[in-house]
């Protein structure tokens, strides 16, 4: 799962989920997206309704991850015992903000992660313990946001932080950041975010970005940008409902 999400020349497309359902998963993957993100930071999704849409995620071989409210262990802690594919963390600012990430998300020496091998992720102890510890770190998708003028004047720095797999650009908060609010396609956010793309791919780090457009997938694709999340299930069905509706009622009208 990894691999493919970080490694391929396509755009991955993965949409952010609100309804805490494992219906919705499935639709998800079986509509065709690459992957999905679990939105725990803007939806009412409490801890226990994360495992049965993992559980959905993995019997559709759907990679799932989490964003999480912010810079909070407990979330990361529970997060990666169940199993998640991998975490999206809003709001880093500093390079110590990327370096506290890291630790959390991943086992020594890369990090200070708490360790139990008595968790799903481990398969309640099946996993040998040398293995579990050998391969969790990799397993785990490192998906950092940056959102704000800070963490785009501190983007080099961030970069230097080992351990990072993804650097993602929150456009709507970036643009609130510059007193653009809304503005995402404004010409100094798109120039924000144009730099964070440029100075992570002279590192050698792969980027991501929101985007709820197919003008706004092929704008940011065309810069380099592989992972992509495009838009969110609850304005994609509400949309769906509509041309449902519309549709019908130009069947329906002679």
């Amino acid at each position: 799962m990894k691999s493919a999400l970080l490694s391929s020349p396509h755009a991955l497309l993965g949409p952010l989920i609100r309804i805490p359902r494992a219906e919705i998963v499935e639709l998800l993957a079986l509509g065709g997206f690459d992957f999905g993100v679990v939105d725990l930071e803007h939806g009412p999704i409490g801890h226990h309704e994360v495992y049965p849409m993992l559980l959905a995620a993995e019997r559709r071989n759907f990679p799932l991850l989490a964003r999480i409210p912010g810079l909070q262990e407990s979330y990361v802690k529970w997060l990666l015992d169940i199993g998640i594919s991998g975490l999206q963390i809003p709001h880093i600012k500093t390079a110590d903000d990327a370096r506290a990430a890291v630790a959390m998300s991943k086992f020594a020496p890369e990090g200070e992660r708490g360790l139990c091998r008595f968790t799903r992720a481990a398969g309640f102890s099946d996993t040998p313990r040398d293995e579990y510890v050998r391969t969790a770190n990799e397993r785990c998708i490192l998906v950092l946001q940056i959102e704000g003028k800070e963490g785009v004047d501190n983007i080099e720095e961030i970069c230097s932080v080992p351990g990072i797999d993804i650097i993602f650009v929150g456009p709507y908060d970036l643009s609130q950041s510059l007193g653009l609010i809304g503005q995402i396609w404004h010409e100094k956010v798109v120039e924000k975010v144009t730099h964070v793309v440029q100075t992570c791919a002279a590192a050698g780090i792969r980027t991501g970005v929101f985007t709820d457009s197919p003008e706004g997938l092929a704008h940011w694709h065309k810069l380099g940008i592989h992972y992509l999340n495009y838009r969110i299930e609850v304005e994609i069905f509400l949309s769906g409902i509509r041309q449902c509706v519309a549709d019908a009622k130009k069947a329906i009208v002679r």
